[in-house]
This record gives structure tokens, sequence and C-alpha cells, in this order.
């Protein structure tokens, strides 16, 4: 039916948004071309687009999740950070496309509280890599393929370990290659009376870094670009490093050696994502269904992989907060080829682009944009003036919360705890290695961001602005943990 897509909706966890080869920002090698080899995911852009400045909500897994869900903010619906309360949302967006006549069918992770509701998908396969939830799909499946011989960390690397090294087992028995087979069961199996959403979510390249060990072969002997390192460490957090710092630190001073080595692991578990989608896709043309299926690829947040001394996840700087973000149309829609959109966006986003694109109304609730109206006109004046993230104190060290705001050039960064403020000119300084905030010449910048970061929060609960002005505040961190306690590391 020309008027009803079937959706793949491929998601990755903790995924930077320089970290696929089509990105302008990709590590490069010595002869300048993107390191990160992603020529499936990359592809999309030829039928499609690719959005350069892509953010997530709310910089961790629970929270990002809920806004992609349901379209909200993290502060409207209820997730400002990190929060174990259960789900009850009055729209999301499985359930709208199961609504309107889409089989729904969730193949990976879904993050959900509790940890099987289905959200409106009608069957779930899950790997959730949580220590909470110790018996999902996968974690069964492997204790029974492998006898109980061993499981997914029998390598010895914890969920949030930096400490990298190849997977200890065949390669169809990683995780990556298990959801893979699961979203060709379904796909094999489906009802073609009805078109399919098929949410292919993967726990990779979320820590730990443990990829199969063709895809480690890759990268481990090439060089890898150097973290960035910005002039602002020593007052943000330089006290903080630890001499000894554990395996799952997020902050570490690491060797160089080391630091190389996660960087390799980290691209090799991309790669091998981006190796199992196209058998998603071949399948896909091989059913005849291709030429009829809208694709949207995205992460939930990034990993700062050693930038900045910051590993993981939950800040406002790039590597955690800015997400790779791809479309690919059916063959009939009418739509922009290879547009490269410049303009900010962010996971809400998602939901009424999907609708849009299955001819499903919008709900009320939905606070996210429909992206068709900016690929139609990518400059357009009336779009976000800026995009604003967050993340509630608390996670990892009581004084890590943030506030940001994107703007078409510069970035706002407001710890709401110590009251530091950071501005970065991204287009010219795309690592934010150089704090502006100090710098005369962009005094106004620096207003008209604090101006409109008080617009933004001023009827927040958390008493963010009294006045006119940001005051700091540590209001939120009772209900915030580190984002991976629900795991104890996820």
């Amino acid at each position: 039916m020309a008027d009803r897509p079937n959706i793949l909706f491929i998601m990755t966890d903790q995924h930077r948004g320089d970290c696929i080869g089509a990105d302008p920002h990709s590590p490069r090698d010595e002869d300048g071309r993107s390191l990160v080899h992603t020529p499936n995911i990359d592809n999309f852009i030829e039928n499609g687009a690719m959005f350069t400045r892509a953010y997530t909500p709310a910089p961790s897994c629970i929270p990002a999740r809920r806004s992609l869900l349901t379209g909200q903010t993290p502060s409207t619906n209820g997730a400002p950070g990190w929060v174990t309360t259960p789900w009850e949302f009055e729209h999301t967006l499985p359930e709208e496309l199961r609504n309107a006549g889409y089989q729904t069918k969730l193949a990976g992770k879904i993050h959900s509280i509790p940890i099987r509701k289905h959200m409106g998908f009608e069957s779930m396969d899950q790997h959730e890599a949580l220590f909470s939830h110790p018996n999902d799909d996968y974690t069964r499946w492997l204790e029974t393929e492998t006898d109980g011989n061993f499981d997914e960390l029998s390598h010895g690397l914890g969920r949030n370990s930096w400490d990298p090294r190849p997977w200890h087992a065949e390669e169809y028995h990683h995780p990556t290659n298990w959801t893979t087979r699961k979203a060709l069961e379904f796909l094999d199996q489906r009802d073609e009376s009805r078109p399919f959403f098929l949410n292919l979510s993967y726990v990779r390249p979320h820590t730990p870094f443990d990829p199969p060990q063709a895809y480690w072969d890759m990268y481990v002997d090439r060089e890898t670009p150097a973290p960035y390192m910005g002039d602002w460490i020593d007052a943000e957090h330089g006290e903080k490093i630890p001499d000894y710092p554990a395996a799952d630190a997020w902050l570490a001073d690491l060797p160089p050696t080391i630091v190389h080595r996660a960087r390799a692991a980290y691209y090799g578990l991309i790669t091998h994502i981006d190796h199992q989608i196209k058998r998603v896709i071949d399948a896909l043309r091989l059913s005849g269904d291709y030429e009829n299926t809208f694709v949207v690829f995205c992460s939930d947040h990034g990993e700062m992989l050693g930038d900045h001394h910051m590993w993981r996840k939950s800040y406002a700087y790039e590597g955690s907060s800015r997400v790779p973000f791809l479309l690919r149309y059916p063959d009939w829609m009418e739509a922009p080829r290879k547009r490269i959109v410049g303009q900010p966006v962010g996971l809400e986003d998602v939901m009424p682009t999907l609708l849009s694109a299955a001819d499903v109304d919008v709900p009320d609730t939905v606070e996210g944009r429909n992206l068709f109206e900016l690929l139609e006109e990518p400059e357009r004046e009336d779009w976000r003036e800026w995009y604003h993230g967050e993340h509630a104190p608390g996670s990892y060290d009581p004084e890590n919360g943030t506030q940001y705001l994107i703007g078409e050039r510069y970035k706002f960064v407001w710890n709401p705890v110590t009251d530091s403020r950071l501005l970065f000119d991204l287009a010219e300084d795309p690592g934010e290695e150089r704090d502006l905030s100090e710098s005369a010449a962009h005094a106004d910048r620096l207003e008209r961001a604090r101006e409109a970061m008080v617009d933004r929060l001023a009827d927040r609960e958390e008493g963010f602005v009294e006045d006119g002005r940001l005051v700091p505040t540590s209001a939120g961190s009772e209900d915030v943990g580190d984002p991976d306690d629900c795991s104890s590391e996820s």
C-alpha cells in the first residue's frame, strides 16, 4: 500500500553522532577518509537524509527512550534524568501505530519499567543487558545454546568498563547477531496483510567494548584520533580525576594505548552492527518489501570515549549528547533525497515524523516536530532557535547536573549545581576544546543564551530561575541515581 509504508526503526545504544562514516566530523585516517566503516548506514542517505546536528534531550538510556517513545520533552514526561518510576503514558509511538493497523515488533532493547511492559509492541524479543533483569530472552538463549558454560560477561568486562577486549565466544553468540536474527525471524513470519513497525534495537556499541575478533582486528592496528581535551577541564573536574580509576570510572586520565584500544573496539562494534543491518536490508529486498519501507536510524545518546578524560554519558558535551540520525524513504515517497540537514533536531521528533510517514494523526501530547517540514526547507526560519537538553544531578557524581542549549552555531552549557557556564562555537570547535564564556567578544552571545535558558526553565518546579536569574540548585537529585544503577551497570 503506497500510503502505508512499512517502518524499520533501527536504534543503537550509546552511539556517538560522529561515529558513522558519513558524518562530517567522523574520525579520519591518514588520507582524510572516515575511519569508521559504516557503508550500509551511510547508504540510507542516497535515498534519504542525514541530520548532522541531532541530539538527545536527556543523555542517558531511560529518559532518552521515554522522550523518543512519547514525543515529549523530559520534563513533560517526568524524566529530566534517570528515574525508575513505572512507565505510564497516554500515547506512545508503537501504540499509535498498532492502533492504526501496524504489526508492531521489538527485537532488542526497550528499557521500559516494569521491564516486560510492551508499550504498544505486540511482541518483544528482549535483550536488555541489565543486572536487574538477568533472564531476558537473549540471556536465556545463550545459556541454553552453551549448556550454561558461559554468559555475556564471561570475558570479565563490566557493562560500563572502558577496558576493551574481543568477544569471547563464537560470533553468532554475540548479542548483536542474536538481535538481528530475531528481526529476521519476525520478517519471515509476519502478518503480510498488515504493514509492520519493526524496532530493531541493538544494545551495542554500549559497553562492554567487546566486538567479535574480525571487527577488533579491523581497527586495533590502525591509528585512532586522540580524544578532544578542553581548556576548561581543570576548572570543571580536574581535581576529581582519580589516581587509580576503577574500570567503570566516568572520569579517568588513561594511557593512550588503552584509549586507542577502547576506541578501536567501539568502532568495531559499530561496523559489526552495520554489517548485521545489511542482513535485514537483504531480507527486505528479497521479499520485495524494501521498496515500501521507511527506515529511521538513530541512537538514544552517545559515549564520551575519553574526550576531556570522560567516559559513558549523561553530559552535555558532543560525545554524549549528539547522536546519529538518518532517514531512508520508500521508493514511491516524494521527499528530498541526499539531503544533509544542519538544523538542531532531537529524539522527540521521531514520533511525529514516523506517524506522519504512516499517515497517522499525531496526538496533542506530542511536543516534537515533524522533520518532513525541515526536509522540505532546511533553512526555514521558524524552526527551533535553540534545542534544549538536560540531565538531573546525581549521575555518577552529585555535581554532574546539566542543562544545555544548542543553537544555529553555539552551545551553552549550564551546571545547575555548581553554576558553572560554558560556551562553545561548534562550527569552529566541534570538539568543544575552547570555552568562550569569558571572552569579551562573545559576551553578547553568552547573554542571549543565558536569557534563552532562563526563558526555558522559568516555570520549572526545581527552582532553576529566580528574578530572571539562573540560580544553582541540586533539586532533582533525590530522584536520580547512577544512570546505570537500574542494572547496577547498564
